[in-house]
């Protein structure tokens, strides 16, 4: 029998060309995102990053290695009207939104120039 789960696009799209290391690597770092207005979390990251001009594994890596320690947090405490909350550090920012257990999940990454 075959299986006939549905497979993401988006998720082959990011794993194609990586090693099998790699593969559990970028499958541990998916697991801090969420979706936010995408279809899946795979399309989300795939685009940020490409919008960005990352490629994928060094920006999930930057994102995942992201320090909230010493960054400026907008707003301080709760969140904004839409449920997230920005992490600042020098020119590199963390939009994070609390999934249904409280726990902080990465919406997207980036750097600002100065």
């Amino acid at each position: 029998m075959q299986d006939e789960s549905p497979i993401d696009p988006y998720l082959a799209q990011i794993l194609e060309g990586h090693t099998d290391t790699e593969i559990a690597e970028l499958l541990n770092y998916l697991k801090e995102w969420e979706a936010g207005t995408y279809s899946s979390i795979s399309q989300s990251v795939l685009d940020h990053a490409q919008r960005k001009g990352f490629p994928i594994l060094r920006y999930l890596r930057k994102a995942h290695n992201f320090n909230k320690k010493g960054s400026i947090r907008v707003p301080r405490s709760g969140y904004r009207q839409d449920d997230s909350a920005v992490y600042r550090k020098g020119t590199e920012f963390l939009i994070v939104r609390p999934d249904q257990y409280g726990i902080e999940k990465i919406v997207t990454y980036g750097t600002n120039e100065e």
